[in-house]
Formats: C-alpha cells, sequence, structure tokens
C-alpha cells in the first residue's frame, strides 16, 4: 500500500531478535561458577572454633535484641550468623548427590541448632527481663508467607553465589531477610519461659527458613546442570525427588492454616475499628480504649469509653449494628468509665438492663462487696508502689465495670492514672503493670498516664 508524502514507513519488529533479547535479559547460568560455588559453600559449612562462638555470640546478641525489643540489634545477629552455611550446603549436595556431603551439613546444621537453642534458653534463663516483646512474639506464628520469604531469599542467596563475579550485598541481605537467627533463640525463650506454644511455634519457623532456603538452593543447582557426585538412576531419581515433595508439602500446609487465620484476625479488627469509627460518636462521651480478642470459639470487641453512660437501649442497638460490619456472633463490651466528678465508676446503664429486682440487689451487694475489698487492696498496692517504683510520682485509682450486652456478666477492670517523676522506660510501664494486676486481683488492668 502507498505511503504518503513525507509519512515515516512502521517499524518493522524482529520477533526473534526481540526473543533473543529478553532471553538475554533473564538467562542466568551465562556467569555461573560452580567449581567456585561448590568451594565457596563447603568452606561455609565448616563449624568448629571460630565458627562455634560466633554463633554463641550471634545467639547473645540476638537474644538481647529480642529481649529489649531492638530490630537493629536483631539485624545486627543475623548478619554475623553463620547458619546459612550448612543450610545451603544441605541443600547443594542434595542437587549433585553427594551424600557424604549432606550427612556432614546436616551433622553441622542439627549440632549449631542444639547450641544456639541451649544459648540462648541460658540466657533468658539468667535474664532479669522476661516479659514477651513485639519483636519476640512475632516468631511464634509462622505462615505460608514465610514460606515465600524463605523460597525466594533461598533462590537469591544461591544465584548471588553461583555468579563468577560475587554480588557482595546479597547474602547478607537473605540472612536478614529469612531470619533464621531470631526464631532459634524464641526457641529457647519458649523453653527458659517453659511455654510450649512460643517453642513450637519458633521452631516450626526455624526449620520452615531452613528447609525452603535448603530446597530452592537444589532446585537452582539442577537448573544449573552442576556435575553429579554420584549417578543415581531414573527410577531412584524420581522416587527421591517424590520424598523431597512430600517433606515440603508436610511443611507448607500448616502455615497455609496459620495464614488464613491471620488474614481472619486482620480482618476481624479492620472491621470492628469501622465499626467502632461509626457508630461510638456521642457527644457526651469518648472513646478512650478499644481492644479485640478472637479465638476460634469468640470473637470479643472492648470498647472503653469516657464520659455521660450509655443507656441500655443504645447499647442493644450497638450491638444490632455488629450485623452490617460482617461482625455477626462477635460479643460487644461496653466499659464505661465515668461519673460525676469523672473519676469514679458508673453502673447505670448496666442497672438500667436488668428487669429482675433481685438481681439488681444481688449486682448492688456485690458491687458494695468489691468496693470494700477494693479499698484494702489499694492502700497496700500504694505502699508498695512507693518502695518499688520510685519513678512514680502520684498514682490513682477508679475501677471499671465491664459488662457483656449478652449476657451481662461482670468483668473485674481496674484502671489506674500514674504521674510519673520522668520519662519512664517501657519495661518498667510494663512491670507496674503487671504488679498492679497481680496485687488488686484484677482481671485486666489500664494504666493511663496522666501530666
Amino acid at each position: 500500500m502507498p505511503t504518503k508524502k513525507n509519512q515515516l514507513p512502521e517499524p518493522v519488529i524482529d520477533k526473534k531478535t526481540l526473543y533473543q533479547y529478553v532471553r538475554s535479559i533473564f538467562y542466568l547460568s551465562a556467569d555461573t561458577d560452580e567449581e567456585g560455588t561448590v568451594e565457596s559453600i563447603s568452606r561455609s559449612m565448616e563449624f568448629k572454633g571460630v565458627g562455634i562462638w560466633t554463633l554463641i555470640f550471634a545467639v547473645f546478641i540476638a537474644s538481647l535484641g529480642l529481649n529489649i525489643n531492638s530490630t537493629a540489634v536483631i539485624i545486627g545477629a543475623m548478619l554475623i550468623s553463620p547458619l546459612m552455611g550448612p543450610i545451603m550446603g544441605a541443600g547443594l549436595s542434595l542437587g549433585i548427590y553427594d551424600f557424604d556431603m549432606l550427612r556432614k551439613a546436616l551433622r553441622n546444621l542439627a549440632v549449631m541448632t542444639v547450641i544456639g537453642i541451649a544459648t540462648s534458653t541460658l540466657y533468658f534463663l539468667i535474664s532479669p527481663l522476661s516479659d514477651a516483646q513485639s519483636e519476640l512474639l512475632a516468631r511464634t506464628y509462622p505462615t505460608v508467607y514465610d514460606v515465600l520469604i524463605a523460597i525466594f531469599g533461598g533462590a537469591t542467596g544461591i544465584i548471588a553465589g553461583s555468579r563468577r563475579d560475587k554480588i557482595s550485598n546479597a547474602i547478607p541481605g537473605v540472612a536478614i531477610a529469612t531470619a533464621l537467627m531470631p526464631p532459634l533463640c524464641t526457641a529457647g525463650y519458649g523453653i527458659a519461659t517453659g511455654n510450649p506454644k512460643y517453642f513450637i511455634g519458633a521452631f516450626y519457623l526455624y526449620i520452615i527458613n531452613s528447609v525452603f532456603i535448603g530446597l530452592t538452593t537444589f532446585i537452582f543447582v539442577k537448573y544449573f546442570r552442576f556435575r553429579r557426585k554420584t549417578y543415581i538412576d531414573k527410577q531412584s531419581e524420581k522416587k527421591f525427588n517424590r520424598y523431597i515433595l512430600i517433606v515440603s508439602l508436610a511443611l507448607i500446609i500448616p502455615s497455609v492454616f496459620m495464614a488464613y487465620d491471620v488474614i481472619s484476625e486482620s480482618t476481624f479488627r479492620k472491621n470492628a475499628n469501622q465499626y467502632i469509627g461509626n457508630n461510638f460518636n456521642f457527644e457526651k462521651s469518648k472513646v478512650i480504649n478499644r481492644n479485640y480478642t478472637r479465638t476460634p470459639t469468640k470473637k470479643i470487641i472492648e470498647v472503653t469509653i469516657i464520659g455521660e453512660p450509655l443507656s441500655g437501649d443504645m447499647i442493644s442497638h450497638l450491638n444490632r449494628q455488629l450485623d452490617k460490619y460482617d461482625l455477626a456472633g462477635a460479643e460487644l463490651r461496653v466499659i464505661q468509665y465515668s461519673g460525676k466528678d469523672g473519676t469514679g465508676p458508673s453502673s447505670a446503664s448496666y442497672l438500667e438492663s436488668i428487669k429482675s429486682k433481685d438481681e439488681k440487689i444481688l449486682f448492688l451487694e456485690n458491687r458494695l462487696k468489691d468496693l470494700t475489698d477494693r479499698d484494702r487492696l489499694i492502700a497496700r498496692a500504694v505502699r508498695e508502689v512507693n518502695i518499688l517504683f520510685p519513678a512514680v510520682e502520684s498514682i490513682s485509682f477508679g475501677d471499671l465495670a465491664v459488662h457483656s450486652v449478652k449476657d451481662f456478666s461482670s468483668t473485674k477492670t481496674v484502671t489506674v492514672l500514674v504521674k510519673w517523676r520522668y520519662r519512664a522506660p517501657a519495661v518498667e510501664r510494663k512491670r507496674l503493670e503487671l504488679y498492679l494486676k497481680s496485687r488488686l486481683e484484677a482481671e485486666t488492668i489500664q494504666v493511663m498516664d496522666v501530666k
């Protein structure tokens, strides 16, 4: 077809050239250093002398980081940890069928794991800080996302490590991303505190990271066609690969259920936040705190308000709104903290909801007994706080009545107003909270700072 004058012809795209260009970008085998990779991983598997002490010190550093909730310290421990060596060595040995190397890698990994757990257990046994911080708790509930991190991290590690021109920042990045050291130390924390749930969750995460780093190493070694050390016939190779697949699935399946639980928890909290934001907007009352509890058998939304008490009809209305936010079956608990002076307890809305005269009398009798016991416990607590917590300048107490809008059950909750002499660390605040909860025999404590 003729073209108009001065009009450029349409460019012709050479599909073969485009394919070759794209292939050259993603092609991995061109710069593979097989001999150097095997030698490098074999050296990193060695575990004696310096390697042992490096591991022990790295465990102490990671345990300290978990204990004081310091992300920077934990990252430092992950960078110096020697755990990646035998894990990648196991994957490499499976890929080239070097069973002598496999035995050595697994033996060294087992020894390192035992030493790591023993060291962290010893640390947490002697540490004066025993509270589980967020960095530690994050390693007790692995999900399928941790599997994906381990897979991509392991892939990055073997690809970067197999180049002739080593990518210097890749391996440290893998060590940080896959986080082998923190779950190992958290497993030790579980033993030291007698908490099997923490130990099982953390050790499961450690196993997931180890297995899938090794698995991706194995896959890429096969892809790069490294020379086999031992010949295996096709039938045996299929059987061997089948075992690897079974082990992988056995580890992945529980993590998928855990990931589903995490997503469900996140959805529940998101819906609950939206529900509170849209429905708890009152002229003379204000939401000061919200807590959510979700278990396989129940979901609880606990809202603390201060100001004018809500009526029984209003609480019933709030309860009916739950279905509109996909919160059907959730239990709403409204904690009403008010009083004419703004500091005393209020049970007006709860009394309004009680229809039986006998139930009202019983409630008031129990309330009077609670107040008598409260005065006795608070007097003792104030004297002890003065001795045990020098950072506290003044402290005052007020009861909160927690009521379920479904069965009107009552939970003993105490609010504490604290004025500090100076900015107290989070650990000190947590100690005060735990002490008061024990001393006042309260199910829950709400500590609020005042200036």
